[in-house]
C-alpha cells in the first residue's frame, strides 16, 4: 500500500458526524478542485512502472488520475461501482427523492472529476444500469464499456458451514436488513411495512449496519413495540445464517448491493426493489422478488405473502419460487469473474 497526501478537512462517511454546512461546502469546493497533487501521482506511476491503471472507488483522487495517466499516456481503466463521477453524494439521490439529472452544484463539483469525454478509457460497470445512466448523462460517452456483476468474491470467503442454506432455523419468519441506516437505503420504508405485518407475532425483523445518530435514533423510535432487533454492524454471516428472506429496500438507483450476490451464494432469497441494477440479479437470474417502492402497499403485500407461507413451506418450495438460486454462479470461480477482468484489462492496455 502506498499512501498519497490528501489535503481536505475530514473524511466523509456515514458514521462521520455532521458538520456545518459552510464546512461541507468548503470540503466539495476542494475536493472539487483536487485533493490530490497531480505530480504526487505522476510520481508514483513513474516509479512503478505500470502498464495499464485500473482504477477503482477513485473520485476522490480526480482530476489527479485522470491528468497523471494522459501525461504519461498510460491506458486508463475505471471500474464504476457508484455515481461519484456526477454527484459527489455519490447516490444521486437528494432532498428524498432520485435525481433525473446531475443538479447544477454537481455539475460544478464534478467538472474536473469526469474523464473527459472518456475517449481511450475502459469502463467498467457494475451492473448495465450504472452504464446506462452514465450513457444517459453523456458522461465517459466515447469510453469502452463492459459490464461486471458483483461476483467477485473468492468461495474461501463465504462461511461454508452456511453456504448454499436450504432449512429454516427458527418457527419464527426473519428478516433481514444488511447496510448504512440512510434514508435512500429504505430503511425507514422497511420497517414501517413490518409493523403493518407483524401483529401476529411470528414475524422477526433483524437490521444490521450503522448510521448517524440521529437517524438510527429516528428508526429505533419508528420500530419501537415491534419485533425489531438493531444489532449495529456485524458480519454478514450473522443475518444470512438466522434469516428466511433478506429485504433491499433501497429508494435510490443503487448500483448493485453486494447483497444480491452474496444472499444468493448463501442460498436466501431477496425481496429487492426495482431500482438500479437490482432486477439484473433478482428478475434476471430469479433469486428473489422485486417490487416498485413508489407503489403503495407493495412491499407490504409481498412480505404478507412470505409470512403467510412461514418458514418451513417457504424453504420447502423455495427452488419452485426462486428457481435460479440453487444454480447461482455467485462466487468468483464459478463465475469466471477474475478471468473476464484479465481478458477487459488486456485490451484495454494493447
Amino acid at each position: 500500500m502506498v499512501r498519497i497526501p490528501w489535503s481536505n478537512s475530514y473524511l466523509p462517511g456515514p458514521t462521520h458526524p455532521p458538520v456545518s454546512r459552510p464546512k461541507r461546502i468548503l470540503w466539495h469546493l476542494r475536493n472539487a478542485e483536487g485533493a490530490i497533487a497531480v505530480k504526487d501521482v505522476v510520481a508514483f506511476f513513474e516509479r512503478e512502472r505500470f502498464d495499464i491503471i485500473y482504477a477503482q472507488s477513485f473520485a476522490r483522487m480526480q482530476p489527479a488520475i485522470y491528468q497523471a495517466a494522459r501525461q504519461l499516456k498510460l491506458p486508463l481503466c475505471v471500474h464504476l461501482r457508484d455515481y461519484a463521477l456526477m454527484c459527489p453524494r455519490t447516490s444521486m439521490y437528494r432532498r428524498g427523492g432520485n435525481c433525473r439529472k446531475p443538479c447544477l452544484d454537481c455539475r460544478i463539483l464534478t467538472i474536473k472529476a469526469k474523464c473527459g469525454d472518456g475517449e481511450g478509457i475502459t469502463a467498467i460497470s457494475v451492473s448495465d444500469a450504472v452504464r446506462q445512466t452514465f450513457r444517459r448523462h453523456n458522461v465517459l460517452a466515447k469510453a469502452q464499456w463492459h459490464t461486471l456483476h458483483n461476483t467477485n468474491t473468492s468461495l474461501q470467503h463465504f462461511n461454508r458451514d452456511i453456504v448454499g442454506r436450504t432449512r429454516y432455523v427458527s418457527s419464527e419468519f426473519t428478516l433481514g436488513y444488511l447496510g448504512s441506516l440512510t434514508e435512500e437505503k429504505g430503511i425507514a420504508d422497511l420497517i414501517r411495512a413490518f409493523k403493518s405485518i407483524s401483529g401476529n407475532g411470528k414475524a422477526r425483523l433483524l437490521v444490521a449496519g450503522r448510521g448517524r445518530a440521529d437517524y438510527t435514533s429516528f428508526l429505533q423510535d419508528l420500530a419501537k413495540g415491534c419485533a425489531v432487533e438493531f444489532l449495529g454492524y456485524v458480519p454478514s454471516d450473522v443475518i444470512y445464517a438466522r434469516a428466511d428472506a433478506i429485504v433491499l429496500p433501497s429508494r435510490w438507483h443503487e448500483p448493485q448491493a453486494r447483497i444480491l450476490v452474496e444472499a444468493a451464494v448463501y442460498g436466501v432469497p431477496v425481496i429487492g426493489t426495482t431500482m438500479g441494477g437490482t432486477p439484473e440479479i433478482l428478475s434476471q437470474h430469479r433469486t428473489g422478488w422485486c417490487y416498485d417502492p413508489h407503489g403503495q402497499g407493495n412491499l407490504v403485500r409481498l412480505l404478507r405473502q412470505a409470512l403467510a407461507m412461514g418458514p418451513e413451506r417457504w424453504w420447502q418450495e423455495r427452488d419452485l419460487n426462486f428457481p435460479g438460486i440453487a444454480a447461482f454462479k455467485g462466487t468468483a470461480e464459478a463465475s469466471g469473474y477474475y478471468d473476464r477482468l484479465e481478458e477487459i484489462l488486456q485490451s484495454a492496455a494493447g
